[in-house]
């Protein structure tokens, strides 16, 4: 149902997908380029109010600039007959919320789409652009597994945040604050449930899960002075990752099928692929924000 619209600009309305905090979300197919878009349908409390409007389309064509694999992609900022819409990259699969659904995940995969949202949070720092509202109910996981963060950069214009629960306004936000919003993610990845006012590591919630993590989580979430770059952020999850790969193919190698060559050990060869991880993330830093 498109509820009455058929178009806006050079795009036709193939349905309404529902209502989210920038207004009207409908499923719509590009003309021109012969896409499948979003359209957000900007309500009339910003689109109808000039001084509001000028902000909301200043902070949308800076969200406009990023490009990253895990990010969704804004296309366009359109205005048909003086109504305000987003034009951005259609996301099929499931919210991240909605994955855990109050259970933990495969700490393995909690890790790879925590170190996904991270490598997007680090680019887009680097452009100077501070998401403000990093929730796992604004994050789509594909069908791929590749986590797809959507509206960056416009947390400002919508409602209910982890940073205003934690007292710290979104227009005054920082990265620090994006990252300790991933680490209350990550926490939920992990045990099932965002971590408590006071909470412990999550292996002391989740008792299954290894303790490298631990410290990870815990500086994320502000202790130890936390995280000063999501770039050191990801990294660091990447090494907890292949030492997990790394135990894996240990416990694998110790246990072979009757009649089966047990596996070489690689260790030495993720070790070398850390350290060239480690020096590739720093000189890319560097680069970006030098």
């Amino acid at each position: 149902m498109t509820s009455g619209l058929e178009s806006l600009g050079q795009y036709k309305i193939l349905d309404r997908i529902g209502s989210g905090d920038l207004g009207e979300e409908y499923r719509a197919r590009d003309t021109v380029v012969g896409r499948t878009v979003a359209i957000k349908l900007l309500p009339d409390d910003i689109a109808g109010v000039p001084e509001r409007r000028g902000r909301f389309v200043r902070d949308a064509r800076i969200a406009a600039t990023l490009s990253h694999p895990n990010i969704a992609t804004l296309y366009e900022i359109g205005d048909d007959e003086g109504r305000l819409y987003l034009a951005c990259e259609f996301v099929q699969g499931q919210t991240l919320k909605s994955l855990v659904g109050g259970r933990p995940l495969n700490p393995r995969r909690a890790i790879d789409l925590a170190s996904q949202i991270a490598d997007a949070l680090a680019d887009a720092h680097a452009a100077d652009v501070v998401h403000r509202d990093v929730r796992a109910d604004g994050i789509v996981v594909t069908s791929k597994g590749n986590a797809k963060i959507l509206d960056f950069g416009l947390a400002a214009w919508t409602a209910g945040s982890v940073t205003a629960a934690e007292g710290v306004s979104k227009q005054s936000a920082g990265p620090r604050d994006d990252i300790f919003s991933l680490g209350v993610i990550l926490f939920e990845m992990l045990t099932g449930r965002p971590p408590a006012p006071g909470a412990g590591v999550p292996s002391a919630v989740n008792r299954s899960l290894p303790r490298e993590i631990d410290p990870i989580v815990g500086k994320a979430l502000g202790k130890s002075g936390g995280y000063e770059s999501a770039v050191t952020f990801a990294a660091e999850l990447r090494a907890v990752a292949a030492i997990l790969d790394v135990r894996m193919e240990a416990s694998d190698a110790s246990a072979p099928a009757l009649g089966v060559r047990p596996k070489r050990s690689y260790v030495g060869w993720i070790v070398l692929g850390l350290l060239l991880a480690a020096l590739t993330a720093a000189a890319w830093w560097y680069l970006r924000t030098a």
